[in-house]
């Protein structure tokens, strides 16, 4: 694993879901964004369109002494939507649907990584379901046609 970049490991990637783990440690002071999830590279993805992920579950870990952690929806517009925050010692699990907010959104995820310092570690398990139209969303267009290459939504 390398220090002061966080490692992303994609555990499952069926037609309606995405699941990703992502560890990071730290040995100096670290303010960072990084996409850790690239819609279109994903199982289904048609990449002429932009394939909306949103956050259904996630499972965390964090020891971190200085700063915070949070998982953004990516815009290609204007800035990105903050779905998840997590900071200082912090453990969390929770299922719920955090619908992708970002205003013109790209469908990849991005992680902040805000002042963090020497000896802060985290560990995320994360769980996006992938967005078809008229499924989740209540705009028709946004995840239209963007799955084209899995299973009809349920």
């Amino acid at each position: 694993m390398a220090v002061n970049v966080p490692e992303v490991l994609v555990l499952d990637d069926q037609d309606h879901y995405v699941t990703v783990k992502v560890i990071g440690f730290y040995n100096a002071a670290t303010n960072a964004n990084s996409v850790i999830v690239t819609a279109n590279t994903l199982r289904g993805a048609n990449t002429s369109l932009p394939c909306i992920l949103s956050l259904t579950a996630a499972t965390y870990t964090s020891s971190m002494n200085n700063g915070f952690l949070a998982i953004e929806y990516v815009s290609s517009v204007n800035a990105n939507s903050k779905a998840i925050t997590m900071g200082r010692f912090n453990d969390g699990i929770f299922n719920q649907y955090i619908p992708n907010s970002a205003n013109t959104p790209t469908g990849d995820i991005n992680l902040l990584q805000q002042s963090l310092g020497s000896a802060d570690a985290f560990t995320l398990v994360l769980t996006f379901v992938k967005e078809f139209q008229g499924t989740y969303w209540a705009s028709p267009s946004r995840g239209a046609g963007a799955w084209a290459n899995t299973q009809v939504g349920y």
